[in-house]
């Protein structure tokens, strides 16, 4: 069965058109390529409480297997991806965030200034990717693709 995805890419520059959403457009064409379904693809403001109400949204419609948000990560005070994850999430995926940054940071180190995170919320796995690059968002991908089969399926078991 095919991973299911939502994709949200997060930024005010994105919303009002003064950025074109590059990197979510490649997630988005490299994951159908996968063979994966992707169900919404939604480009947001910088807004906590609007992306909070997506994010939470989408992990309990049943409908997705992955959420996966793309940019807002950065240090800059408007980008509040992490915060929202902190308020969706119950569960904790350190090393997935980690290794995204670690592999990264090997073609560029400013991925060391990223903040993103995943975690769980019910039966969904929800992963911040980096954004402004095309190139970061195909690194990020490759980077978690061995695993995500391996995580949807232990976060559907059934709890015995």
């Amino acid at each position: 069965m095919p991973i299911s995805a939502s994709i949200v890419t997060v930024g005010d520059p994105y919303v009002a058109g003064t950025a074109k959403d590059e990197a979510g457009d490649v997630l988005a064409a490299t994951c159908s390529k996968l063979g994966w379904n992707i169900v919404k693809k939604e480009v947001l403001g910088d807004d906590e409480e609007q992306l909070v109400l997506w994010l939470a949204g989408e992990a309990d419609s049943g409908a997705v297997d992955v959420v996966l948000t793309v940019d807002g990560i950065g240090v800059a005070a408007r980008e509040r991806v992490p915060e929202a994850m902190y308020r969706v999430c119950e569960k904790w995926l350190p090393g997935v965030a980690e290794l995204i940054r670690a592999r990264g940071f090997e073609k560029s180190p400013f991925l060391a200034m990223t903040r993103g995170a995943a975690g769980i919320r019910g039966k969904t796995i929800l992963i911040n990717m980096p954004g402004g690059s095309p190139t970061a968002i195909k690194d990020a991908l490759e980077i978690i693709k061995p695993i995500l089969r391996q995580a949807v399926e232990t976060a559907k078991a059934p709890v015995s």
